[in-house]
């Protein structure tokens, strides 16, 4: 054989070793590099960047959500533009402006509707999941001084029956949505009598859906079991006064709040604190003290740990480790500066961070505790597991 026919069998080989140890849609994760307006794509399998994804759209707290048979992937930019991603080839498959500016997006139970909650012009549109044609725009009309407007939406997740389920923040209101009927009605509208509603989550069974107001240690809970639910609001404050009170500015990213063992653990930033409540009757139970703002609580598959991350440059770069039976704090790890979200893989081995001061993606090896490796990205901020697609809310 000559050498050059030789050469190249072994560089066909090389290549081909390399593709076998990449592995296919089930294990990439896209990761936000927010700075770029680009979808970075990790390979769990060979712990590499395989793909980059550009030109989506200000990705300043941009959500992805997924197709229940994991053919496409949904971006929603701050720009209102709606990117369908093409999981197998890792490429813009179609794009739409919803609105000037969208803010969350959910994919309907039966994977046949995506919802996505507008702040400018307002209100909710409902899109065709394949083609991404506009099939409903639901106007959410409000009067401020006497004159007529539009309420921002947020906090828009899937909900048991194929329904949508979001929150109105100038309209007070929370509305359910039927999407298995063609008009889409607004089945249900449920006052919030508290003020600034602003962000919302459902809790992983479909039942509670639980909405975040600003500058204010409350929240709105409302049981969507019940034909005529009535929102409660629950108080946050640790009636004990045991720990230094701060002034709670914000309840962040609640679709991120830990639900595990009987508990849900809410971080509080403005205080070093977070804040536990009685997953059953949601009152609050007790503070655990951290050693920052936090600002995600990520729950570990099996629901034996809560992981938190923080804001602060003396503090966020760090994660802690709790335990949720003993409610201590176990393990403090240095991830790397400013860690802007985490998700565990779906088995719980592993946890990945995204350091974006570092510029980093962090695999942090969960029994070990340390970091098993690290790969370069550019402004990384919101790591979307395929995973993602099988969890009701995400």
């Amino acid at each position: 054989m000559k050498p050059s026919a030789a050469l190249a069998l072994c560089l066909a080989a090389a290549l081909s070793g390399c593709a076998a140890r990449q592995g296919s849609v089930g294990s990439r994760v896209f990761v936000v590099e927010r700075n770029d307006e680009t979808l970075a794509v990790y390979d769990l399998t060979s712990r590499a960047v395989v793909g980059r994804i550009g030109k989506l759209g200000n990705l300043q707290h941009a959500t992805m959500t997924f197709s229940p048979d994991l053919r496409y992937g949904y971006v929603a930019s701050r720009s209102g533009k709606l990117s369908q991603i093409d999981l197998a080839k890792m490429e813009r498959a179609g794009e739409v402006f919803t609105s000037k500016s969208s803010i969350d997006i959910a994919v309907s139970q039966d994977g046949r509707y995506i919802a996505t909650a507008e702040y400018v012009p307002g209100g909710l549109t409902i899109l065709d999941a394949q083609t991404l044609a506009v099939v409903k725009r639901i106007p959410a009309p409000i009067e401020v001084d006497g004159q007529q407007r539009e309420s921002r939406v947020t906090g828009v997740v899937d909900a048991p029956g194929n329904r949508f389920v979001c929150v109105l923040m100038e309209g007070h209101e929370v509305w359910v949505v039927d999407a298995s009927r063609p008009d889409f009605p607004i089945e249900r509208r449920v006052p919030v009598i508290a003020d600034e509603p602003y962000d919302a989550m459902i809790t992983p069974d479909g039942r509670h859906y639980v909405v975040g107001h600003l500058n204010t240690p409350q929240v709105s809970v409302i049981d969507l079991a019940h034909a005529e639910p009535a929102p409660r609001l629950v108080s946050l404050q640790d009636p004990a006064q045991a720990y230094q009170r701060g002034r709670v500015v914000k309840l962040p990213h609640l679709a991120s709040w830990a639900v595990a063992r009987g508990y849900v653990f809410v971080p509080l930033v403005g205080e070093k604190r977070l804040a536990l409540l009685d997953r059953n009757s949601w009152e609050f139970k007790r503070s655990i003290a951290v050693r920052g703002h936090p600002v995600y609580a990520v729950r570990a598959p099996g629901e034996r740990e809560v992981w938190v991350s923080f804001s602060g440059e003396d503090d966020d770069a760090y994660v802690q480790v709790i335990d949720t039976e003993t409610l201590a704090v176990t393990h403090t790890i240095r991830i790397g500066g400013r860690v802007y979200h985490m998700d565990f893989t779906p088995r719980g081995s592993h946890l990945l961070a995204s350091a974006n001061r570092d510029n980093k993606l962090v695999l942090v090896n969960t029994t070990s505790y340390s970091v098993e490796s690290e790969v370069a990205l550019r402004s990384p901020s919101g790591i979307f597991g395929v995973w993602r697609a099988f969890i009701s809310g995400l």
